[in-house]
């Protein structure tokens, strides 16, 4: 061990961890070194009310009469424990029935009173609840699904599922649920303290000493809640990245025989879970017990006093009990006024992470954006002077980059990885901004545009081969929902699945299952193909069409495939020289200068 690892700092120095660190060092959870998700960046409650208080805005008449219910509830019981002073004193003590009747009539009227009450708020505040987490939940459901390919390929989807459902479940939470606690609390120990003071005002100050105290140990210990939640929500998603992950690679796993290393890294995950909810119970065993110490010695003190009282006529045996009554109402809202400021915190930490996710910037339209016409484009394609570079990356993917597309065009793009091919099709549809040039469609800049009408004109089939778990039909149709079932089957022709379609047991109704899982990699290529062939949009960007084909499977599907499309530009990016001599025109991307590009005339 080195002369530094063995020397503990001096007591004193900026090194040596101050007394509250080392007092409750064990009560923090362990610390992570998985780095499969990293902390969200940490908010204030200011901060949190700040950024989701304009959702409430349009609630807000509703909650302010959900307030006032809350407030009717607890104003019922004090008056209800108030009525309980005259049942001892005028019922109980002379032992006189007479008066009981109407006490007891009063009594009826006030719990079904309290029923309504209770009934309206209950009603009130779950349709105000629902509403705030429909909207949300459909709003950051959106803003994932509109963020740029790269950054779902830099996130863990079991962590973006984590945030999408648990997390936005703490901001309704935060919001709503803890704000709504806060404000009964109040009111209720408004109209409890109202009720002690009204019965005998030095027993009431007596037993009020205790509030300061709990707020300063609520305080304090909601520091570390915070820390501990924070780590637990982390973990929830780190869970969950390990879970998808692992379980969408399932065949992988086990051709490799790797499921012990799968499961070692769920338990570890599944480990620091436990570690941070054992964290939280260790400050809850050292919270509570001080929180109930301190309500003991204010029960006390009351006692003391009352005995006082009593014994000075300066209160009744039935005002006694009602403020005993009172006070064991009143140390609730107190207690859940002492639990909501951890609670918050604890709340903020899922905050935290979908505010995360919703910072994420999405390609938007800008001010003045003009929609491409339905009809009428040609396909031009130009790329002038483009530079563009991922969010992270050390280089530039592409770097002064010129290229034209000419309308009815087809170019085949070649290089090797990493030349920048795929990012020309990620341009040329937004998934990616330039940081310098410009891309046109038909003389109009992209980023001028509308978005969707850009990608209306432009279809892009990926490389990686996505199908929903529906029919063949509905797979094809995914890209013109109105197209007629001879269109569907026309474009799976072009694209040489019909043949295999029509051999599945249902035909072109047979699910494919999830990603399409019940057929094989060439099948899936056709038909992500037929998809694209059916939008017949002006524009045609073919990524590795050819992927997991064969060389005679390749061509017999290319050529047909590139005769349909005639009259459209089309990108074909290829690592294929032989798909790649099926252009009209070939363009090579290298990888050292990345403003360099050869062109080879088919």
């Amino acid at each position: 061990m080195s002369e530094v690892e063995s020397t503990p700092p001096r007591p004193g120095t900026p090194e040596a961890p101050g007394w509250w660190a080392r007092a409750t060092a064990s009560l923090r959870p362990a610390p992570d070194d998985s780095g499969l998700v990293e902390h969200a960046e940490a908010m204030t409650l200011r901060d949190v009310l700040v950024r989701f208080w304009p959702r409430l805005r349009p609630l807000r008449w509703w909650m302010l009469l959900g307030a006032l219910l809350l407030t009717a509830g607890p104003v019922i019981g004090v008056v209800e424990i108030l009525l309980f002073q005259r049942v001892v004193d005028e019922v109980l003590v002379p032992a006189q029935w007479r008066p009981l009747v109407a006490l007891a009539a009063v009594y009826v009227g006030l719990n079904l009173l309290a029923a309504v009450v209770d009934g309206l708020e209950d009603y009130l505040s779950t349709w105000i609840t629902q509403r705030f987490l429909v909207d949300l939940r459909g709003d950051v459901f959106s803003h994932v699904l509109a963020l740029p390919l790269h950054v779902h390929e830099r996130r863990r989807l079991g962590d973006t599922m984590s945030r999408l459902t648990s997390d936005v479940a703490a901001v309704e939470s935060f919001m709503i649920g803890k704000l709504t606690t806060g404000v009964t609390a109040v009111a209720s120990l408004a109209a409890y303290l109202v009720g002690l003071f009204y019965l005998q005002w030095q027993l009431a100050l007596a037993s009020m000493v205790v509030i300061p105290a709990v707020w300063f140990v609520a305080t304090t210990f909601a520091r570390l809640v915070k820390d501990v939640s924070r780590e637990r929500r982390r973990r929830a998603g780190s869970l969950g990245a390990v879970a998808e992950e692992n379980l969408a690679n399932a065949m992988l796993v086990q051709t490799l025989g790797r499921e012990d290393d799968a499961l070692a890294k769920y338990r570890r995950e599944n480990d620091a879970i436990a570690g941070a909810e054992l964290a939280a119970s260790r400050v809850r065993s050292v919270f509570l017990p001080v929180i109930d110490l301190l309500e003991l010695v204010a029960v006390l003190a009351v006692l003391g006093l009352g005995t006082w009282a009593l014994a000075t006529d300066r209160l009744t045996l039935g005002g006694l009990l009602a403020f005993l009554a009172l006070l064991a109402q009143c140390y609730s809202p107190v207690r859940t006024l002492s639990d909501l400021v951890p609670s918050l915190f604890s709340a903020t930490a899922g905050v935290e992470r979908v505010v995360e996710l919703l910072d994420e910037p999405v390609p938007t339209d800008r001010p003045g954006a003009v929609a491409l016409p339905a009809t009428g484009l040609r396909g031009e394609v130009r790329f002038t002077g483009v530079s563009a570079r991922y969010p992270g990356a050390a280089r530039d993917a592409v770097r002064r980059l010129d290229l034209t597309v000419a309308p009815g065009e087809t170019v085949a793009v070649v290089g090797p990885s990493g030349a920048g091919k795929s990012t020309l099709a990620r341009l040329l549809t937004r998934h990616l901004e330039p940081t310098e040039g410009t891309v046109t469609l038909d003389g109009h800049d992209v980023t001028g545009v509308q978005l969707a009408s850009l990608r209306q004109a432009v279809t892009l089939v990926l490389q990686e081969n996505l199908l929903l778990d529906a029919s063949v039909h509905d797979n094809i149709a995914l890209s013109r929902p109105d197209a007629t079932r001879a269109e569907v089957v026309a474009a799976a022709r072009a694209a040489d699945a019909e043949d295999f379609v029509l051999a599945l047991p249902q035909g072109f109704d047979t699910r494919v299952g999830q990603r399409g899982r019940s057929l094989s990699g060439g099948q899936r290529q056709r038909l992500a193909l037929a998809r694209g062939l059916l939008r017949d949009s002006p524009v045609l960007v073919l990524d590795e069409p050819t992927t997991g084909l064969d060389r005679d499977a390749a061509l017999r599907l290319m050529r047909p495939l590139l005769d349909t499309a005639r009259g459209r530009t089309v990108l074909l990016i290829t690592h294929d020289p032989e798909v790649a001599a099926l252009a009209d025109r070939s363009i090579h991307l290298g990888t050292l200068a990345h403003d360099h590009l050869e062109e080879v005339l088919a």
